[in-house]
């Protein structure tokens, strides 16, 4: 079967067909750039659940066929290329501003473009990764646009997933007598120390943390998701090229302020938080997060360990990922609506 096949094939299995249904995709402009936005759900009146993606510079919809396709019988789930990513990295430009607030800002205004289309008063936010740095912000700064925010691979301290991320590899690697792995993590002295950070030493180490199952659990690769974008139904070959352009020109910003967040003193929300936790995730150690929410005071808190995952819970154990969002998110968006409706969503509104 060629890839074209499969695409067709995928393509078919993800439309929406029943009339009650939202499938839109179109360019938003959002802080001066036009970024591109996907609408699904199985039912135009079910909460609205807005995905920020990780990377840096890595968009969630072209891997979204593997596992979002539950999550759109509950959510109307709204992905967006973010400034410089994917399909939006087509307007990225050398001066472009890929500060954080900046990034908070377009979410912001993403938001407040779906409360007009979709005539909701709040939406939820899942960040991923990178991501979850911009969701964790706009969850203590705009907590009146928020139903509640979701983390998947939270980051609290860059300073010390990175010393976290190292040690694990290293143990890994000592434990397998592994001799390429030790001698190379070993040529990055103290890890991360005072030497500049730069990409090849953060690549080292995420490579063989990664060979030891910090992305997927229990693999050495992550085929099935790197690859995955190939068969993707929502991009062309040419906008998966925009990938790479995104992350060449995002980078060189994006990486110094992932690596020197620092949310641990953060500790005051007014949105119910969730925390979805991979128990083998050293992409994002869990460690950080797990001392920082303890201290968390929220309207609500709720903490899932994903047992069988990594860095990637949603596709590692995509089940248990829908049922925790149906359980724990989806009662607090109730009421969200413009007209004030109390009732529950109409398509798949039971706990299952």
């Amino acid at each position: 079967m060629s890839n074209e096949t499969g695409r067709a094939i995928i393509a078919d299995l993800c439309r929406i067909p029943n009339p009650e249904a939202i499938d839109r995709a179109l360019f938003v402009e959002l802080g001066g750039v036009e970024q591109f936005v996907s609408i699904r759900g199985r039912n135009r009146t079910n909460p609205v659940l807005v995905v920020c993606h990780g990377g840096p510079a890595l968009p969630s919809l072209p891997s979204s066929w593997i596992w979002q396709r539950a999550v759109e019988e509950y959510f109307t789930v709204v992905n967006y290329d973010q400034r410089a990513s994917g399909r939006s990295a087509a307007t990225a430009t050398g001066g472009m501003d890929l500060s954080v607030d900046r990034y908070v800002e377009d979410l912001e205004e993403l938001i407040a473009w779906l409360q007009g289309e979709l005539d909701v008063t709040k939406v939820g936010v899942l960040g991923h990764s990178w991501g979850t740095l911009i969701g964790i912000t706009l969850a203590e700064r705009r907590p009146d646009l928020l139903w509640g925010y979701i983390g998947v691979g939270q980051v609290i301290s860059g300073a010390e997933n990175e010393v976290e991320s190292f040690g694990f590899a290293l143990r890994s690697a000592t434990a397998a007598q592994n001799e390429q792995a030790i001698a190379e993590l070993r040529a990055l002295g103290d890890y991360p120390g005072t030497q500049p950070l730069t990409t090849e030493r953060i690549v080292t180490c995420r490579r063989w943390a990664q060979y030891y199952g910090a992305l997927s659990a229990y693999r050495s690769d992550s085929f099935y998701f790197t690859e995955s974008q190939e068969l993707s139904p929502y991009y062309t070959a040419d906008e998966l090229g925009l990938i790479g352009v995104g992350q060449q020109a995002t980078m060189p910003q994006v990486l110094p302020q992932l690596l020197s967040f620092d949310a641990r003193d953060r500790l005051a929300f007014d949105v119910p938080m969730l925390q979805f936790l991979g128990r083998h995730d050293w992409t994002t150690p869990t460690s950080p997060v797990e001392r920082w929410i303890e201290r968390v005071a929220a309207p609500s808190k709720h903490v899932v360990w994903f047992e069988n995952s990594a860095h990637l819970c949603m596709l590692e154990e995509p089940g248990k990922f829908v049922v925790s969002l149906v359980a724990l998110a989806l009662p607090h968006a109730v009421g969200t609506w413009v007209d004030g409706r109390a009732d529950a969503p109409t398509s798949g509104s039971a706990p299952l």
